[in-house]
């Protein structure tokens, strides 16, 4: 009793949430494919004496502007990125296995799974429990990636254009210079005011991701759930995953 719009295109996954896990597992498999593929092809035409800019360089200079590739100086050295790009590749590997397995061996809809734990996540678009509690995890994943993006820069220092070398950067956590940036987060200047917005982010991606999976929508914290919460739910969550890949 399908009533989703031919649009939807979560509507041709319904009953088959096992499905929908194998698609997920392979696209990332392409994602990490490309990664790696092409951070070894930009490397292998790199030449240290022309500008990253100048030479359509995309995979190196995000894996420079975390620091990997230059000394501390700035220098280009190449060191782990063709670590990073082979970790990459097998990774793909790894995540189109999964995909095959769930798509062939595992149960078309996780409801059917022997793994109690598996039947949780099976997908009902029209249950604001369930969906919450998906939504849950994937806010406190967000939180973890955050949590090491700030003791990377912590640790081992990223890229400070500002003095054309790799420094490392502690974050300062000021509740007010933090609100005061989100109206001019274009103009912001301070790694550790960048650092410092990435621990609120996190901070509030796993207490709220927590809280999505302990409670029910029906509590009454949030108020009573109604269809206009539901609907929003998926696309919130694709804003927050662009808005952070926009902020790494």
């Amino acid at each position: 009793n399908v009533t989703y719009g031919w649009w939807a295109g979560n509507s041709g996954v319904t009953n088959r949430s096992g499905k929908f896990v194998a698609a997920h597992a392979a696209h990332t498999g392409l994602i990490c494919f490309a990664a790696g593929a092409s951070t070894l092809w930009e490397l292998a035409r790199f030449d240290p004496s022309v500008p990253m800019g100048h030479q359509s360089s995309m995979f190196l200079a995000h894996l420079a502007s975390v620091g990997i590739g230059f000394d501390e100086a700035g220098v280009w050295t190449g060191a782990g990125v063709v670590t990073i790009a082979l970790l990459h590749l097998i990774f793909s590997m790894v995540y189109g296995g999964g995909g095959l397995l769930h798509s062939v061996l595992f149960a078309s809809d996780l409801q059917e799974s022997e793994v109690a734990l598996a039947r949780k996540f099976k997908l009902e678009w029209d249950n604001p429990d369930n969906q919450t509690f998906i939504l849950g995890h994937h806010l406190i994943f967000f939180g973890v990636a955050n949590i090491w993006f700030v003791e990377w820069a912590r640790v081992h220092g990223i890229y400070d254009p500002a003095i054309e070398a790799i420094r490392q950067v502690n974050y300062n956590v000021d509740l007010t210079t933090i609100w005061n940036h989100q109206f001019d987060f274009l103009n912001i200047n301070s790694l550790e005011d960048v650092m410092g917005g990435h621990v609120l982010l996190a901070f509030a991606q796993i207490l709220g991701g927590a809280h999505h999976i302990a409670t029910k929508m029906d509590s009454g914290i949030l108020g009573p759930y109604t269809k206009f919460k539901g609907a929003g739910l998926l696309s919130a969550e694709a804003i927050l995953s662009w808005s952070l890949a926009g902020i790494g």
